[in-house]
């Protein structure tokens, strides 16, 4: 599993694997309180997933996948390269966790790409491992249903609440301007 900081794939314009991955964000627990205040009450904190690095405590809180690493991981959700915050907000085409973060941090999606950018930068480590295609379906889904993702909508039915759902359907709702 290789590990990154956010921040130091884009000030270096670190290039990963084009193959298969199912990735991990991991947020600094510090900034949870901020990230999910909206949230506050709907999610089970004795639930995540914790870990150190390089002295820092993170939270895991969402799990994605992508046919090709770079493209899906770095280019959509770090970079926003095809600058989706300024014209793809309308039509969904902004990343989903971009999109969630700007529904929980009250950030317009349209005009918020450089906040977002901040703030991965400052909190965020991500993880991937490489897999085959034929793999990946079954490995996202099973990552998403054996941890608990409080940015995850997907794959959460029953893991988690009806509320909690609807708050993140809401909140990103609220943002999508």
């Amino acid at each position: 599993m290789e590990t990154l900081k956010v921040k130091t794939i884009r000030d270096n314009d670190i290039r990963i694997t084009n193959n298969p991955i199912v990735y991990y964000w991991w947020f600094k627990t510090k900034s949870l309180d901020k990230l999910l205040k909206k949230i506050s009450g709907l999610y089970d904190n004795n639930r995540l997933k914790t870990r150190n690095f390089e002295n820092e405590n993170y939270t895991l809180l969402y799990i994605g996948q992508a046919k090709n690493g770079h493209n899906r991981l770095v280019k959509y959700h770090i970079y926003d390269s095809s600058n989706f915050h300024s014209r793809g907000v309308e039509n969904g085409r902004l990343s989903s966790l971009r999109t969630t973060l700007c529904g929980l941090l009250d950030l317009p999606m349209s005009t918020s790409k450089k906040e977002i950018n901040e703030f991965m930068d400052s909190n965020c480590i991500v993880e991937w491992e490489v897999y085959t295609t034929d793999e990946l379906d079954i490995i996202e889904k099973r990552n998403i249903r054996n941890n608990y993702l409080p940015l995850n909508y997907q794959n959460t039915v029953g893991i988690l609440t009806k509320e909690h759902r609807k708050a993140l359907s809401d909140a990103k709702k609220m943002m999508r301007k």
